[in-house]
């Protein structure tokens, strides 16, 4: 599956720079947005390692090195979109979400198998390996559309955590 997440970000940077190549003068920050998820999910991407022989994830501590991954991406997002209101950007609101869930999840499971020694699996383990993959493709989909398509923008404003 990551194989087909990292497919996904990178079929999204490439929609969106074709998208900026029509509009040369339009705003550049979905395609920023998508070029750096890609950059940071290929560089720990397993098939990839693998195919290159390059051994870069300590597989004792994989779940922290992906948390921490998602964290430096987040705040390269941030940077790049700081100047950008959610309400001009839908897909930043969901990428961000995205992002922040599966940091939560990843540190979740490294506090379960490795600070727990828990090795059996249970609901949470099952729990996380859809919710990582829908939280992956929310924010594909959010990158490509640029719309509240889930309608958490419309949530937030009515629960007053989100100004109109």
């Amino acid at each position: 599956m990551s194989t087909f997440i990292l497919w996904g970000f990178l079929m999204t940077f490439l929609y969106c720079l074709v998208q900026k190549s029509f509009m040369p003068n339009g705003d550049r920050t979905l395609m920023w947005i998508s070029l750096t998820i890609f950059l940071s999910y290929l560089l720990f991407d397993p098939l990839l390692n693998k195919t290159l022989g390059i051994d870069s994830i300590d597989y004792t501590n994989v779940y922290l090195i992906f948390s921490a991954c998602d964290i430096f991406t987040l705040i390269i997002i941030l940077l790049i979109t700081y100047k950008k209101k959610v309400s001009e950007l839908p897909a930043k609101l969901y990428v961000v979400a995205g992002l922040t869930v599966n940091i939560v999840l990843f540190i979740g499971m490294h506090i379960d198998t490795i600070i727990l020694s828990n090795h059996e699996a249970w609901w949470f383990w099952s729990f996380y390996s859809v919710a990582v993959n829908l939280m992956d493709i929310m924010m594909i989909t959010a990158l490509v559309l640029n719309k509240d398509y889930l309608g958490l923008m419309r949530l937030l404003r009515k629960v007053g955590l989100l100004k109109a």
